[in-house]
């Protein structure tokens, strides 16, 4: 009997950065319109949300359904604020998204194998999350220092993984994949965004700073230039390893969407992120199929 084809095995490592990582919802989309099956997953922050549900079984669509929520959204809202506590602004909305899209699954019931990455905030360590309930997992993994409060699960305080291994490739291990694809999704926060708002500061020094309610707009200002400056500093260490993560896992291809002006939690612009997602994996499918026709080929020597 003649031999069966052997087809490569394709693995995905998705990118955080929080509203950007809706853009993976058209990534996958593409992926599905070109038959590309996907046989391992990992996420970090936005990317383990996304990643979780697709390894579920959902498609692109479905996932965007029943996450609906939080495109409506508004994390900066007042209500949502909790001052001196583990974070700045509640979890209970985020939660709600992550369970309306996972409920209360497990690994257990996943149809693709998934991991998500979370650090360990007392020891640093990576901590690769591949048990126990989805939504908890998705949790910790998305814990964005100051913004959301770390989460505490099987006694480690977790915090997201995105913070020293943003598009986690390495958790895509070459014995169970042929190709490993990493979507990157850029910095947290923009160079020109902290520039506009230095400018506005220091050099603009609106009106409003002067008359009252002068201390209110200051304190706005400021406020809002604290988190930019948090998110700044986080991009500025983990653009260092990042490279140094590819340089030993040594991904096949990566894609990466133009997200840059989609803040962080601008959730709301989920359009704008799905059609750079599909753009960006359209214009790398080329590649792909040559990747996969090169392996295909190594595979069935």
């Amino acid at each position: 009997m003649e031999n069966q084809i052997k087809q490569p095995r394709i693995g995905i490592a998705l990118g955080g950065g929080g509203a950007k990582g809706i853009c993976h919802i058209g990534v996958l989309k593409v992926f599905e319109k070109y038959g590309i099956k996907i046989s391992s997953i990992a996420g970090a922050s936005a990317g383990s949300l996304f990643g979780a549900g697709y390894a579920l079984g959902y498609t692109p669509e479905e996932i965007m359904k029943m996450g609906a929520s939080i495109t409506k959204n508004k994390f900066l809202k007042f209500s949502n604020f909790h001052l001196f506590h583990e974070s700045l602004i509640k979890s209970k909305d985020i939660e709600k998204v992550i369970k309306d899209i996972v409920g209360e699954k497990t690994f257990d019931d996943l149809k693709i194998p998934f991991t998500a990455l979370a650090v360990d905030l007392e020891t640093g360590h990576e901590v690769e999350l591949k048990t126990g309930k989805l939504w908890e997992a998705i949790r910790a993994s998305s814990a964005i220092p100051v913004i959301f409060s770390p989460y505490f699960l099987d006694g480690r305080y977790l915090v997201d993984g995105g913070l020293v291994n943003n598009v986690p490739v390495n958790l895509l291990h070459r014995d169970a994949v042929d190709i490993i694809i990493g979507v990157e999704l850029g910095s947290l926060t923009s160079r020109q965004y902290i520039a506009g708002m230095i400018w506005e500061k220091y050099y603009h020094k609106p009106e409003a700073f002067k008359l009252f309610p002068g201390k209110l707009a200051r304190l706005k200002l400021n406020f809002f230039l604290m988190l930019q400056i948090l998110l700044r500093s986080i991009d500025i260490i983990r653009d260092e390893t990042q490279q140094d993560r590819y340089n030993v896992t040594k991904p096949d291809l990566i894609i990466r969407p133009d997200v840059e002006s989609i803040a962080l939690l601008e959730f709301d612009h989920y359009k704008e992120a799905i059609a750079a997602g599909a753009e960006a994996t359209e214009r790398a499918m080329p590649d792909l199929f040559e990747i996969i026709a090169r392996k295909k080929e190594e595979l069935n020597k």
